[in-house]
């Protein structure tokens, strides 16, 4: 029978039927690799604004990075400024699928999730301490994301604790007693709360508002970072910098923690490869993009050149405001649970 097919068709033919055959089921395969090799987009929000001070610049080193090293497997599509969703709405926005990554600001997710107010409060004497406190990998950051798991919430990075500090239109303040009944911007809970046991009346609001509300007496005076505040123009409406960290900000990037699970292995490497090149890059030592060494030659001396007066205070005096203070590092322990605040608080290298 074999002969007979052969003498019929020919042996050509029995080949090219083998062939047919083989690729009818390497076909699937061959598709299925193919689109898993398709290069993912993932849709990334910020709510700052392009070119603000340092902080746009940082984080775009993150976005840049992943881009770099993840040409064909993973691009962050990225909308600044709020263009795509607006501070209080970045949060809700992740949950809600709209951005797949968020860059934000910690201030804004205290509410919701308290155990990030480590970032947040007075307990770091410099920013590359907190940079290495906090950075991934380290026993704050796995506890952090042990926390924020239980809401689905993923902490890729932290860009460290950046100093927020007083800035006043006409006062100058050198103790506690100078700030009762002044009017003071603040970003979040936590600065609220300072400032409150402070004797000082606080008033949220968003930093774009800030100047404004300076100009027109609605505040006598601003938390914020001197990294960022020249971007609001406070330079032009406050005559005191007040050189003691009332509270910190920090500027981490988030995901859902299910949607993080469900990327694949390469996309995760990058992202996190990223994720710890940048941290290094944005907060650390001396040529990062936030540094010590910078604030001392660099930021303090441009608001110095504009006119204002930077008020260093004496050990004595910085005592005075860390004992008025402390009570808000109980409060918070309160927020998230003894045995939260106390491991972090200890991790943090806090001592009372």
């Amino acid at each position: 029978m074999k002969n007979q097919i052969c003498k019929m068709f020919g042996s050509s033919f029995i080949i090219l039927l083998i062939t047919i055959i083989i690729s009818f089921f390497l076909i699937p395969v061959q598709g299925h690799c193919a689109q898993a090799k398709k290069e993912l987009t993932i849709t990334a929000a910020a709510y700052t604004p392009v070119g603000y001070p340092f902080m746009y610049s940082g984080e775009k080193k993150f976005v840049d990075m992943v881009n770099e090293q993840g040409k064909g497997i993973v691009q962050l599509d990225t909308y600044w400024g709020g263009s795509l969703l607006k501070a209080r709405a970045l949060v809700p926005g992740l949950q809600a699928g709209t951005a797949d990554i968020i860059l934000h600001v910690s201030a804004y997710l205290l509410g919701s999730y308290p155990v990030l107010g480590i970032q947040i409060l007075p307990i770091w004497d410099t920013v590359e301490e907190s940079y290495l406190k906090l950075k991934i990998g380290s026993p704050l950051a796995k506890l952090q994301n042990e926390v924020l798991k239980k809401k689905n919430l993923f902490q890729l990075g932290t860009s460290g604790a950046i100093p927020e500090y007083l800035w006043t239109r006409n006062k100058k303040v050198r103790k506690p007693e100078d700030m009762k009944g002044l009017k003071i911007r603040v970003a979040g809970k936590v600065e609220a709360k300072v400032i409150q046991v402070l004797g000082a009346s606080p008033v949220t609001m968003p930093s774009a508002e800030v100047a404004q509300a300076l100009q027109r007496g609605v505040v006598d005076g601003v938390l914020m970072n001197p990294w960022t505040a020249s971007g609001r123009g406070i330079e032009e409406y406050c005559k005191y910098i007040l050189m003691y960290s009332f509270s910190n900000q920090s500027a981490p990037i988030y995901t859902l923690r299910d949607k993080w699970e469900s990327w694949p292995k390469d996309v995760k490497k990058v992202l996190m490869d990223a994720a710890v090149k940048w941290e290094s890059q944005f907060i650390g030592g001396k040529g990062s993009t936030i540094n010590e060494y910078q604030l001392k030659t660099e930021i303090i001396p441009f608001y110095e050149k504009k006119g204002m007066k930077a008020v260093y205070i004496t050990a004595k005096e910085k005592k005075v405001f860390a004992e008025a203070i402390q009570p808000i590092v109980q409060w918070w322990v309160k927020q998230v649970g003894k045995e939260v605040g106390e491991k972090a608080l200890k991790a943090a290298g806090y001592q009372n």
